[in-house]
């Protein structure tokens, strides 16, 4: 089973404060055990580096720095990285959906979940419910 882990995922595990915070730890934590492939990308690390720095602090932009060199050395995590073509998809969808306010990291992760046949996605907003992704927890 692989599953996409955007930015409102990795912020609800990291950050205590979070209201989703005891959810998201413990499905991430369940996730670890089963050996899921967790995927993410360079475009969310940015974006929840960035959210965590402003909005939680420092520290908790490198302890989520440290957790993710971690899983992605355990081979519990591989994160995908946004090129000109992905972009480019990305753009068509940013465009295609008006009516929506996905922002473009969040096309860039359709992109990239629906290239890599992702089963779900773990997030906290209904932006991949509403492209036709699972979302849990």
């Amino acid at each position: 089973m692989r599953i996409f882990v955007d930015a409102g995922g990795w912020i609800a595990i990291i950050n205590d404060s979070d209201k989703y915070h005891s959810e998201a730890k413990s499905h991430y934590l369940r996730l670890l055990k089963r050996k899921t492939n967790l995927l993410t990308s360079n475009y969310v690390l940015a974006e929840t580096y960035t959210w965590l720095r402003y909005h939680a602090g420092y520290r908790y932009a490198i302890r989520f720095h440290e957790m993710v060199t971690a899983a992605e050395k355990l081979g519990n995590l591989r994160i995908l990285w946004v090129d000109r073509a992905i972009a480019s998809a990305a753009w068509e969808i940013f465009e295609k959906y008006s009516d929506q306010v996905f922002s473009f990291t969040d096309c860039t992760s359709f992109v990239l979940a629906r290239r890599a046949k992702v089963n779900e996605v773990f997030a906290f907003d209904e932006d991949f419910v509403v492209i036709g992704f699972v979302m849990r927890p």
